[in-house]
């Protein structure tokens, strides 16, 4: 999965008009599918990134088993978890990347099942704007950080 793929979907969607009734606006499907898939874009930096500081990044360690297995590793909900235990140990960046991953997992939660939420045009395109920000912050930080970091994530501790 292409973190930067799927914030180009979710911009699409928090920005494309609807043609029908609504004149010009997003309509409120659009706007959640935005919420839910701009979550999904940090999801999977971070499962990507857990993958390749752990395993390796070249094409040869991509290929393995071990790779995909730790990729899939990452958990929802025990990801949120650890993130909340333990972030103020990491650099800003990753601290800020871990607050944008418990944020945006709410946010997808409300978009994904409470009936009654609703999103504007702009509360999707902050919340896109956040996740990028915080997703390229995050690559850029040293790989003894982001190591650090998967290990926080994917392991408990004994």
């Amino acid at each position: 999965m292409n973190w930067a793929q799927l914030i180009a979907i979710a911009r699409l969607l928090a920005t494309a008009p609807d043609y029908g009734e609504r004149r010009g606006r997003p309509q409120q499907i659009q706007l959640r599918k935005a919420v839910s898939a701009t979550y999904y874009a940090l999801f999977h930096a971070l499962a990507k990134s857990n993958a390749d500081t752990l395993i390796g990044v070249s094409p040869p360690f991509r290929g393995l088993p071990a790779w995909t297995q730790t990729y899939r590793a990452l958990d929802h909900g025990p990801a949120k978890n650890r993130i909340q235990s333990g972030l103020n140990e990491f650099a800003p960046a990753v601290r800020s990347f871990g607050s944008a991953f418990i944020f945006l997992q709410e946010e997808r939660h409300r978009a994904d099942y409470d009936p009654d939420a609703e999103f504007t045009r702009s509360d999707a395109v902050f919340l896109i704007d956040r996740a990028e920000v915080s997703i390229r912050g995050f690559e850029a930080t040293e790989p003894t950080q982001r190591k650090a970091f998967a290990a926080h994530v994917l392991f408990r501790p004994r």
